[in-house]
């Protein structure tokens, strides 16, 4: 750590006295410091949430605080600290037992210059971890950010060595009638250019591979599966794949269609069509380059997560049309007291997000608290209405620990959580101590409420229609979940289903689902109904071994056919565990069960997701469907999936169709099936009439 850098210093001492000439002994070696004291473990969490520091020095002797219990609790907040003990003496057997407790090393109070050169040391190591933890940030968001490119790139890229292909992606795949990467791997690239070129080809690699100042562009003519050859345009630069070196080739086919890939490509812009605001992934990565700051030294920053009280009710009682309309007017009240340097994001549908940066914890509550008073002045007048809204706004800093974009979000929303479980119209920083009990009781109280629903069966399936307009008259339903309170009344998945997946119940929970899924099913199919029932799969039962044998055991028990059944798994999910995911769809095959990939499109590798898992059907992913009609950015990315899904011979699904505008783009676009509450809503009977005109 840089001799020049304010040294934030934590003592846990005795007496302020003792904890300022420790501090001072570090002064006179002229390292500048701040110093924090501690006296017991109260001080010491209230220290801990003031500031971060850089480094602990501990008294041995205290009987109100251990070094192990700052050890402990340090560990507890993830922060990866030098702690160093402090004793009236520092041999061998001492040392080796503070080291023994969590310390770094042990100094005596007599031997001031070893204090500063043990410091001196840590604080380099330190230094260094911190780099390493820096760089290692830039390259992960490098390499996404190169991978996410590549992937939504309409020019065909390749990686070649000694002139065979290593990898390829989609847009190269699809351009010469490749399904799968492993076909191409291998194939000389000269198969891709026209024969009459293959002279001049050759020549230009000779040239290029000896001549460094050789300009690496080629104007040829390429071949494509069904013999036609078109002008194209080949870039060559040198790259690496896991080390080995290799060459980068871009194929421009000069005679694309400019405007189909411009609207290919809009969905990749910045903002949010609605509200003219930032987008939630472009706030993601924003975030995470602020993360990438902060842990380096270099800023501060600060992120508030505020979400409307009362959205539900304004749509459900004035319709989706006035609930835009207030989204909009928040939207502008955000723009207009933020900084112009601040990022502000639409980062759900009633949620919206800040980062803010040079920015601490007084500056962002205050930000926090104007906010949440100009949304409760506000009244939207909309026709003859007014319409009146409030906010909870969690809020949450990014600090030195923060490991990633992702965990600030985590710590704003569930500061957040905290504001609007308080009655809402409040703001709330997130304080690791608090928010964490907080959480912790609340998981707790969720917890037995999913243990008590499973063994009294207070579960609930609702099914909502999946209808094709393609003329596929086959009945198909989603499968729901909801669970029952005590007044009966019906608990969204999205407020059990995050406390099951930490308490380990949500393999149980899906076991429960397929068990009474089958049951019904068979009995409405036995009243001549041919019905299929789509069903949600974990993440936890993804990996389950003895998923598909349960399955198995389930439709025989019942006698119900395998191909009444898809199963669905969330794209997300089968990212994380590709190997398990493919193993499923496999196995799944074999009992004639059809499977689903939803939330199709969210994440950067959708395409390539395609390559390892023959699903049956593509559930497009909500956010794309949301103002379909108005927005092109959206049509651009239901276009791009659906032509994919077409190639490989696969049926797509539109969920979330919540409007006739939407239903009409859809329908002229082609999909196969629709879902969503301009349908019908989720019910607890099957009774839609698949024969009937979607109007």
């Amino acid at each position: 750590m840089e001799q020049d850098h304010t040294l934030r210093l934590l003592v846990v001492e005795e007496s302020r006295n003792d904890a300022e000439a420790l501090a001072n002994v570090l002064r006179n070696s002229g390292r500048a410091s701040r110093l924090s004291y501690a006296e017991d473990h109260e001080d010491l969490i209230a220290a801990l949430d003031k500031q971060t520091p850089d480094l602990v020095l501990c008294a041995m002797a205290l009987e109100t605080l251990s070094l192990q219990q700052v050890v402990q609790e340090l560990a507890r907040r993830e922060l990866a600290l030098p702690v160093i003990g402090i004793g009236e003496s520092a041999d061998e057997a001492d040392i080796i037992e503070a080291m023994r407790l969590g310390a770094n090393d042990l100094c005596s109070y007599d031997q001031p210059e070893h204090l500063q050169l043990v410091v001196k040391r840590e604080l380099s190591q330190l230094q260094t971890s911190l780099s390493a933890h820096n760089f290692e940030l830039k390259f992960h968001e490098s390499e996404k950010r190169a991978r996410m490119l590549m992937e939504s790139s309409r020019d065909a890229i390749a990686y070649v060595h000694e002139g065979m292909h290593i990898f390829a992606n989609s847009s190269y795949l699809e351009m010469f009638g490749f399904d799968d990467l492993e076909e191409i791997e291998g194939t000389p690239i000269l198969d891709m250019v026209a024969p009459d070129y293959h002279a001049e080809f050759k020549d230009f690699l000779r040239r290029y591979g000896k001549d460094e100042n050789c300009d690496g562009k080629l104007e040829t003519r390429g071949i494509l599966p069904d013999g036609k050859v078109f002008d194209a345009v080949m870039e060559l630069t040198g790259a690496s794949i896991d080390g080995e070196p290799c060459t980068q080739i871009i194929i421009r086919n000069q005679l694309a269609n400019n405007r189909e890939l411009e609207q290919k490509l809009k969905f990749l812009t910045k903002q949010d069509v609605l509200t003219g605001l930032y987008n939630r992934q472009y706030f993601i990565e924003e975030l995470g380059l602020a993360v990438t700051n902060v842990v380096s030294g270099s800023e501060s920053a600060a992120v508030i997560y505020l979400m409307m009280d009362n959205f539900k009710d304004i749509k459900d009682n004035l319709g989706l049309g006035v609930a835009d309309m207030v989204i909009n007017d928040i939207a502008e009240l955000l723009k207009e007291h933020c900084d112009e340097k601040d990022i502000v994001a639409r980062f759900g549908d009633h949620s919206f997000t800040v980062l803010r940066r040079d920015c601490h914890a007084d500056c962002i509550q205050a930000l926090g608290e104007q906010l949440r008073h100009v949304v409760e002045e506000h009244i939207a007048a909309v026709e003859d209405q007014s319409v009146t809204t409030t906010a909870s706004i969690g809020m949450s800093l990014v600090t030195e620990n923060a490991g990633s974009a992702q965990e600030v979000l985590s710590r704003a929303d569930l500061a957040c959580e905290v504001a609007r479980s308080a009655g809402g119209n409040r703001c709330h920083l997130h304080n690791p101590v608090v928010d964490e009990k907080l959480g912790q009781e609340r998981n707790q109280q969720v917890h037995a409420l999913i243990k008590e629903a499973l063994e009294n069966d207070q579960m609930q399936l609702l099914y909502q229609p999946i209808v094709s307009l393609q003329g596929d008259g086959t009945e198909k339903y989603e499968v729901l979940l909801r669970m029952l309170n005590d007044e009966n009344e019906y608990i969204l998945p999205n407020q059990f289903m995050p406390v099951a997946e930490q308490t380990g119940q949500l393999a149980e929970i899906d076991r429960w689902v397929i068990r009474r899924a089958v049951k019904q099913l068979a009995e409405h199919r036995a009243d001549g109904n041919n019905t299929q029932f789509f069903i949600k799969l974990s993440a936890a039962t993804l990996v389950d071994s003895e998923l598909v044998p349960y399955i198995a055991e389930c439709i025989k028990e019942i006698r119900l056919p395998g191909d009444a059944l898809t199963f669905e798994i969330s794209e997300k999910a089968a990212s994380q565990h590709l190997k398990h995911a493919k193993a499923l769809v496999k196995t799944l095959q074999e009992l004639h069960c059809k499977t689903a990939l939803e939330h199709f499109g969210a994440g950067p590798n959708s395409f390539q997701l395609l390559k390892h898992l023959p699903v049956d059907f593509l559930k497009i992913d909500g956010s794309f469907i949301h103002n379909l009609a108005s927005d092109n950015d959206n049509q651009a990315m239901v276009k791009s999936i659906l032509d994919t899904a077409n190639s490989m011979n696969r049926k797509c699904i539109a969920e979330y169709v919540e409007d006739a505008h939407s239903l009409a783009v859809l329908w002229q676009s082609g999909i196969h099936f629709i879902q969503g509450n301009f349908l019908q809503e989720p019910s607890e009977v099957l009774d839609y009439d698949f024969s009937g005109e979607i109007a």
